[in-house]
């Protein structure tokens, strides 16, 4: 005999496809904090979309736009203007006409000559004539710092209620840290890294003797970090130049038997 599926469990196996977006948890966070973030914050994000070779035009309509908004006052600022500079360079690096315009615009008008090279070398490498052109306020960045609750819907309710669960207690439970290594990307920073899974389990740290090579100008890859993450795996940083002091992500090894110890 056959067993029919209740309506509600039917609905809650539909859930997921009517709630599924094209962006990931990791370019949600990265929008967010270009649209919140400082100087410092912009330039670090920037980074690791540059290094990452980012393409999405969700995340990089917001990058266009922090960019608009925010070059004007970056003249009397070094790291604002650095971070600008960063920013010309992930829309560049995209390789997506849409925003030679915007890049362009602040490659002629922007106040400080550092910032204007970056971005007149960032807009040559953009197709120019794009059909679609990025337009500034395309994006409501006041929208982004401050987005409204996310709501129950009636089919959460219904799944929740058949098992017993408060709705709204699940959703706001879920901002805890899970140690989920889909969100890390290669060119991420040691600080986001703990910021999203949280610190590691064991950390060990140990020169390359690349500062004995001759002509490493940049002073690259002088010192090599892993996270591990018992029972998830390990992830490899490169110190990307000893000048800046920052460790970036150059390997993520997924290994559910993974100790956690040095």
């Amino acid at each position: 005999m056959r067993q029919r599926l209740p309506n509600y469990l039917f609905l809650l196996c539909l859930c997921p496809a009517f709630g599924a977006s094209a962006l990931d948890a990791t370019d949600r966070r990265y929008m967010e904090r270009l649209s919140k973030g400082g100087a410092e914050t912009l330039r670090e994000v920037a980074e690791s979309l540059f290094l990452a070779g980012s393409t999405d035009t969700e995340v990089l309509d917001v990058a266009a736009e922090v960019l608009l908004q925010k070059y004007p006052r970056a003249a009397l600022d070094r790291n604002a203007a650095d971070a600008m500079a960063w920013l010309c360079r992930v829309l560049g690096g995209s390789g997506n006409g849409r925003y030679q315009a915007a890049v362009d615009e602040v490659a002629k008008n922007g106040g400080d000559r550092r910032l204007r090279g970056h971005c007149a070398k960032a807009a040559k490498t953009l197709p120019k004539n794009s059909a679609e052109r990025y337009h500034a306020g395309t994006v409501d960045l006041e929208k982004l710092r401050h987005p409204p609750a996310p709501e129950v819907t009636d089919i959460q309710r219904v799944a929740a209620t058949a098992t017993g669960e408060n709705p709204e207690l699940a959703t706001a439970s879920a901002t805890g840290k899970i140690v989920d290594f889909s969100l890390i990307r290669e060119g991420m920073s040691s600080a986001e890294v703990i910021d999203i899974l949280g610190p590691p389990t064991g950390q060990t740290q140990r020169m390359t003797g690349k500062q004995f090579q001759p002509f490493n100008f940049g002073a690259r890859d002088l010192q090599r970090m892993t996270f591990a993450y018992q029972g998830s795996g390990r992830i490899e940083f490169s110190l990307r130049s000893a000048y800046q002091g920052v460790f970036r992500v150059i390997a993520i090894n997924v290994d559910a038997s993974e100790s956690g110890y040095p």
